[in-house]
């Protein structure tokens, strides 16, 4: 019979198609037949021990607890893997840190509910209100007292904020003052987005009025109170200790005697900022109310240079030459002012530093702060009780 030579090639792949198929299909069986060989044995009791993928899914999904408290919440990558040694490394140099800076370590540095016990200060107690609730929950202030008090001690007061708005009593970046012998308060205050100045003045001048009214019970003394800001908080720290006039009801907010002032980078006459800061949406006009130049009367309310007088406390300023958002003529102007009517004013010039000057304690405004509080809080007699106390320790 004559078979045409297109079908008897077409017969020869689908043969060779075929052969190929079965090659596979009898190397797979093979291999399963192979793998069983492999497979755990049952054990004495006739029962076969879960696989490792079982015993993760009734983990994960069996777990009676509740989600809060389920392992599954696994937090996120951090970018870098961290081996066993690296950990072990990193923990003996943080320790040996801290045993040089006469510091507790944190796991044996005990933690009651309520309060911190961290970094060789005392007790830092936290959400105590000072005025009655409001929306925001901002009426609060945060405190941290030394841990070792020899008698009525000083206290500092920082006020958070760069632009009125922004930040919390959360974000205190000098509570390493209570390692030198200050308790530390920082304080909560409705911001501009809630309230319109001079609200904030108050929040912050009642806060005062009630530490001052618990002094005894935390061991303060109310004649030595310096306040110390950055940014909004600066310009706001100037205010409570430079205002006479504190705001609109003077029988609500009383003014408090201050010891000292300290301000970074803030700005302290609103209508000479600049144009950029007289736009209807700058965090300034925001907190008056309106631009700059329309609401004029309210600005100077709110600037510390034109509340400064003869009865003033000491002030420290400190701004950086490169300031991009506040200029460093605000600096200028508060501390001609203070010298023109007798205030002492210590005026330092961050080289080439922008905004966000830095406050901690190895920094130059840190340790420049350090040596003002310790010059404007710190009483001779003081100062001799606490190096003769110090002296009689074993």
């Amino acid at each position: 019979m004559y078979v045409p030579a297109s079908q008897t090639e077409s017969l020869r792949h689908r043969l060779a198609g075929n052969a190929l198929a079965w090659c596979l299909w009898a190397l797979v069986t093979a291999s399963l037949l192979v793998g069983t060989l492999w497979l755990p044995r049952r054990t004495a009791a006739g029962e076969e021990p879960a696989a490792a993928w079982e015993a993760r899914y009734h983990y994960w999904f069996d777990d009676p607890r509740a989600p809060s408290e389920n392992s599954a919440e696994i937090e996120p990558a951090t970018g870098r893997r961290w081996s066993w040694r690296s950990k072990r490394a990193s923990r003996r140099r943080l320790t040996a840190e801290r045993a040089r800076a006469g510091e507790p370590d944190e796991e044996t540095a005990g933690n009651a509910p309520g309060d911190d016990t961290h970094r060789g200060a005392g007790l830092t107690l936290r959400d105590q209100p000072y005025s009655e609730p409001d929306p925001g929950g901002r009426r609060r202030f945060d405190i941290t007292l030394p841990g070792r008090c020899p008698g009525p001690v000083p206290l500092v007061v920082w006020i958070h904020g760069d632009t009125w708005r922004d930040g919390s009593k959360a974000d205190c970046p000098v509570t390493w003052l209570a390692l030198e012998g200050y308790a530390v308060a920082s304080i909560g205050y409705r911001t501009s987005d809630l309230a319109r100045f001079p609200a904030q003045l108050d929040d912050i001048r009642d806060a005062v009025a009630e530490i001052v009214r618990r002094a005894g019970e935390w061991g303060l003394d109310p004649t030595r109170i310096a306040v110390v800001g950055h940014g909004g908080g600066g310009h706001l720290a100037a205010l409570v200790g430079l205002a006479d006039d504190p705001a609109d009801d003077e029988a609500t907010a009383p003014r408090i005697p201050l010891a000292a002032i300290a301000l970074l980078s803030a700005p302290t006459d609103l209508p000479s900022l600049g144009p950029e800061h007289d736009r209807p949406r700058s965090p300034a006009s925001l907190l008056v109310g309106g631009p700059l130049p329309e609401v004029r009367e309210a600005a100077l309310r709110a600037s510390p240079v034109w509340h400064v007088s003869a009865d003033d406390p000491p002030c420290l300023v400190i701004h950086g030459t490169a300031d991009p958002t506040v200029p460093v003529d605000q600096a200028l102007r508060l501390d001609a002012v203070l010298r023109a009517v007798g205030v002492p004013s210590t005026l330092l010039l961050l080289d080439r530093a922008g905004h966000a000057a830095t406050i901690s304690r190895g920094s130059l405004a840190g340790q420049a702060l350090l040596e003002f509080l310790d010059a404007a809080l710190r009483p001779a007699a003081a100062v001799a009780t606490e190096a003769a106390d110090a002296s009689a320790a074993p």
